[in-house]
């Protein structure tokens, strides 16, 4: 082949293109702001539209017209409270965690025992509940499933029984 070929021009661009590449950057572990009325805004937006389906669930299995804007408002309401109150706690401690999800759920959790009941006690148990299975969730890692390393788990499966065992010592 040619020295000017196409191999050799290949080899060439290749050789620049990895040894003039930058360096990676270090993963900065700094914590980054959230930005809390947005989340809030977001989450309500999402929350109106499930507190709609309720809504409309709602009214047409009982047959008579419950109303669309009470469940459509709270539902609103939990979800901007939620998002809003986790943001500032997380951004307040500089760091995302259980107990800013917690702090979350429960501001969502007492809106909705305070709008449910029109009690403290409601409210407050229902903070607390809400709290504890949300940062019981978040510091538990969420609904992360564990990935084991498939070649152990076919071993592990697949054991050998007494006679396989004897049979290979034969």
């Amino acid at each position: 082949m040619a020295e000017g070929g196409p191999a050799a021009q290949l080899k060439e661009s290749f050789l620049k293109l990895y040894t003039n590449r930058p360096k990676p950057q270090p993963i900065s572990t700094q914590y980054e702001k959230k930005p809390s009325i947005q989340n809030a805004f977001l989450l309500a937006g999402q929350s109106a539209i499930a507190g709609a389906v309720v809504a409309g669930l709602r009214n047409a299995l009982s047959g008579r017209n419950g109303g669309f804007v009470t469940p459509i408002g709270l539902f609103a309401a939990v979800g901007a409270s939620f998002a809003f109150t986790e943001s500032v706690v997380a951004n307040q401690r500089q760091t995302d965690d259980a107990i800013s999800a917690a702090s979350g759920a429960c501001a969502a959790g007492f809106l909705l025992g305070i709008s449910a009941a029109r009690s403290l006690p409601m409210a407050v148990g229902a903070c607390s509940v809400m709290a504890g299975f949300t940062g019981l969730h978040k510091y538990s890692g969420g609904m992360q499933q564990h990935q084991p390393d498939p070649a152990a788990e076919k071993k592990s499966f697949f054991k050998p029984t007494a006679i396989v065992e004897a049979t290979k010592r034969e």
